[in-house]
């Protein structure tokens, strides 16, 4: 996990698996703590399993107040698999497809 500029957010490079999950819960934990928003720029993201996907849908439900959590250019199988997770109820997570300037 590396900072964005300004503190605005996260960039996760690599894999969220077993052997980072504790990094990735402490990652998601401080980084939606406060209710402000949030922004995980997922574009180097090679892998998440189903327990990091898990975790992210979590951390974005349990958000205080209504700022939602919104992923940067996630890879095409995280978004399937957040549809089939989260098919009827609203999550608080918004997907785009650049960086936002």
């Amino acid at each position: 996990m590396v900072p964005l500029p300004g503190g605005r957010g996260l960039r996760v490079v690599g894999a969220v698996d077993l052997s980072t999950r504790e990094i990735w819960g402490n990652a998601l934990e401080s980084a939606t703590a406060n209710g402000s928003p949030v922004r995980l720029d997922l574009s180097e993201l090679s892998f998440i399993d189903t327990r990091g996907t898990s975790m992210l849908v979590a951390a974005a439900q349990s958000r205080p107040g209504a700022a939602p959590l919104t992923i940067t250019r996630p890879p095409t199988v995280l978004r399937r698999v957040l549809t089939v997770l989260c098919p009827d109820e609203p999550v608080k997570i918004v997907i785009e497809e650049q960086e936002a300037s």
